[in-house]
């Protein structure tokens, strides 16, 4: 039985976290990213589409208002039925304009995209970088002149939105990050301020290293930003190594990153500092009419 949700009892919430789990065990991957992750806490705004029991379901599409995003997950023993086909053709009937993830491009999402009448239109990759294999220090040119580098305090949270905006302009979700959004990152158990390198020039907030710590050893190059008019000043590889450093003093052996595909020059920046490709996740719209 196919079920449409606007909001989730904890009973049901726990449900979908509970399926989430197992398809991550199954796949290496789990199905949601963050966002959706917030919408399945309630956090942010997300309709919810369910194959099965409310209590007990075994394939779900989570409906993200806030990218605009449909994120579908079907429980391994289910697959192959046409179960992730008639969840997706759902959603899209009633989010006729949301793109579809496949985080980890798995065996089958392809098919199942062209099936709905979805085409691949962009790539996120994610990078890793083992702490060992971090290429030696270099001679490189630090903090130019006029800019400081130091940790975030409360007082710099629209100044760090106002940057990542500007330095986000033209993606679909990273630059649509809201203060009361940030805050409410800022209010997960993982943050922790003296993670979040600032950057300054004249006392005003002009780029950032955000980090993240998961757990078990691995940390994240969670958002680096600098302002579009202070680009070209090295900023972006200090704050780099500046974060890197930091997740390495915290005990972390592996860090992880996401960037577009198609942003040669960062990719590039990243793979200078040793980190390779681990993994492409793949975004499907439909063609407009």
């Amino acid at each position: 039985m196919l079920v449409s949700l606007t909001t989730l009892t904890p009973t049901m919430q726990d449900a979908l976290r509970r399926l989430v789990a197992a398809i991550t065990e199954h796949d290496g991957i789990s199905p949601v990213n963050e966002s959706g992750s917030l919408g399945i806490d309630g956090v942010r705004e997300a309709d919810f589409f369910f194959m099965g029991k409310r209590s007990d379901p075994y394939g779900f599409v989570v409906c993200d208002e806030r990218d605009g995003t449909l994120l579908v997950g079907v429980h391994p023993d289910h697959r192959r039925q046409g179960v992730g086909t008639e969840l997706l053709q759902e959603a899209l009937r009633a989010h006729p304009g949301s793109s579809a993830w496949a985080f980890g491009t798995l065996p089958g999402s392809r098919e199942l995209a062209a099936r709905v009448g979805m085409r691949p239109v962009r790539e996120l990759l994610r990078m890793e970088l083992p702490v060992s294999a971090r290429p030696a220090p270099t001679a490189a040119p630090g903090l130019p002149a006029g800019y400081t580098l130091d940790t975030y305090a409360p007082a710099d949270r629209e100044q760090v939105v106002a940057v990542n905006a500007a330095a986000f302009a033209h993606h679909p979700e990273q630059g649509r990050l809201t203060v009361a959004e940030f805050d409410d990152l800022t209010r997960q158990p993982w943050f922790d301020p003296t993670g979040l390198f600032v950057a300054r020039h004249d006392g005003d907030v002009v780029g950032f290293h955000w980090t993240k710590r998961h757990g078990g050893g691995l940390g994240e190059v969670y958002v680096i930003a600098v302002a579009p008019e202070h680009e070209g000043r090295g900023l972006g590889r200090v704050l780099l190594d500046a974060g890197l450093d930091h997740l390495t003093r915290q005990g972390d052996d592996r860090i992880q990153l996401y960037v577009e595909g198609d942003q040669k020059r960062v990719v590039a920046m990243y793979l200078k500092a040793g980190f390779g490709i681990a993994q492409t996740d793949t975004s499907f719209e439909r063609a407009q009419a």
